[in-house]
């Protein structure tokens, strides 16, 4: 009996040093972490490589917890204080979109930035001066100020009478632009071209009819003028003249071999593009009666089937349509 007393005292005192122990022991084990992401952290707490980087794993039991994708997007969007070697994987890419700021690709660039040949495209753009001398860039100086004595002591210190500005433009044509015959004279009688197209297919000849410089025009014709020459839409001088109301200018040049009826690239004629352009003007009827007198015939049709007439109609430009029917029936 005594015996058996002890026993039970010895196993009582056994149980009760066990339960705390398994307390302890139940305690520990609740700390443990509950998925590899946790594991990870705390057994590697040096930062990652970049030949150690890897997409963060997902966790099943986390997958559709709000809380836990919020807690996932505000780690992955703290900047790396080590950039990756390797291009990073879609869930990377994904998570690091913030704080990265995307690149164009080589194909949304221009062919002028990525260095590519454009053919014909860049042709059309406007050409770049050629570095000039000290007289040549004295004779711009001096015709673009409106100054005759300038432009005669650069031409005789030697400036280069063909040399283009930033628009292809010559010093003539500068001169044209300027409306300055006095200069105009002096550079082409000191040898200058009227014929030298600019950057947008203009001459000096061409300017000078669509001016109504007939002073300059003169002087140009009876010097061997290009009077073939056509501007970007196909139109003469003497077409250009008539569209601008240079009554004076298509005067001079109906005496010369250009073809009243001429048709340009929108398939008008002289005539079409004083009706057109025009816009029923004393000007616009006044030539449009001097090219009938000089053979242009008004039932010729544009591009769209329309003569002078309808052209006329549909402007509702009564006294042009009144001079027309006039004319064509003498």
């Amino acid at each position: 009996m005594a015996l058996h007393s002890g026993l039970s005292a010895q196993r009582r005192g056994i149980a009760l040093i066990a339960l705390p122990l398994a307390a302890a022991i139940g305690a520990c084990t609740g700390c443990a972490p509950s998925s590899p992401q946790a594991q990870e952290a705390v057994s590697d707490p040096v930062p990652a490589t970049s030949s150690s980087i890897s997409p963060p794993k997902a966790t099943p039991s986390l997958g559709n917890s709000p809380a836990s994708s919020r807690g996932q997007q505000s780690a992955s969007s703290q900047p790396s204080t080590i950039a990756p070697t390797k291009a990073p994987s879609s869930t990377a890419a994904k998570t690091s979109s913030v704080a990265e700021t995307p690149k164009s690709s080589e194909t949304s660039l221009s062919p002028l930035a990525t260095g590519a040949k454009t053919g014909a495209s860049l042709k059309a753009l406007p050409s770049s001066a050629a570095p000039m001398s000290k007289a040549t860039a004295q004779l711009f100086a001096a015709v673009n100020a409106g100054k005759p004595k300038g432009v005669k002591a650069a031409i005789k210190n030697g400036a280069d009478l063909s040399a283009k500005d930033e628009s292809g433009r010559t010093a003539l044509m500068r001169a044209v632009i300027k409306k300055n015959p006095a200069i105009a004279k002096e550079l082409f009688e000191a040898g200058a071209d009227p014929d030298v197209k600019d950057d947008f297919y203009e001459s000096a000849f061409l300017r000078a009819s669509a001016n109504g410089q007939v002073a300059t025009l003169k002087l140009f014709i009876d010097g061997g003028a290009d009077i073939t020459a056509v501007n970007r839409m196909g139109g003469t001088a003497l077409t250009v003249a008539s569209e601008n109301g240079q009554v004076q200018a298509v005067r001079h040049l109906l005496r010369t071999d250009i073809p009243v009826d001429y048709v340009n690239d929108l398939g008008w004629t002289a005539l079409h593009e004083t009706i057109v352009l025009g816009q029923g003007t004393n000007n616009a009827i006044t030539i449009a009666r001097l090219l009938i007198t000089n053979g242009a015939n008004p039932n010729l049709k544009d591009h769209s089937g329309s003569d002078a007439f309808k052209l006329a109609r549909e402007r509702q430009q009564k006294q042009m349509l009144t001079m027309l029917q006039a004319a064509s029936k003498r």
